[in-house]
């Protein structure tokens, strides 16, 4: 969904994994954009075993935070963030995280596709920056 609220057709039908489509979007962020601050969170989707798990929630990691974080404010908002997805749905713990954030000012939402991500992005950065008094 781009900001305006429409949804824009993908060019492709081509589907790549979510690990794919985050390395895509931070390689296209980093080419574009150079001088942007991001950060992304991954690390729930990498560990298996229970012991890691237990010790990354005991050092912060929260179910359902978003996949992307773009730290520069635009449009009145403080920062855009993303829930990437492919194929797959977002779960109730990520839409519960979108909608907290977006109560706090952030821009947050969820993408499906490179293409949407990409114009997204785009439109976001191309807004005027937001002034903090």
């Amino acid at each position: 969904m781009l900001l305006s609220g429409q949804p824009k057709p993908l060019a492709s039908t081509y589907l790549m994994s979510e690990d794919k489509l985050q390395s895509a979007v931070v390689k296209y962020i980093q080419y574009k954009y150079p001088n942007v601050k991001y950060c992304s969170s991954i690390a729930g989707a990498y560990i298996s075993s229970r012991v890691q798990r237990a010790k990354i929630v005991r050092n912060g990691y929260v179910r359902g935070k978003n996949d992307l974080d773009i730290y520069e404010a635009r449009g009145g908002y403080f920062a855009l963030m993303l829930e990437l997805k492919e194929k797959a749905y977002p779960t109730k713990e990520q839409k519960e995280w979108i909608e907290a954030m977006n109560q706090r000012g952030y821009c947050a939402l969820i993408t499906r596709g490179l293409n949407e991500t990409i114009d997204v992005i785009d439109e976001y950065l191309s807004k005027e920056r937001t002034r903090v008094v």
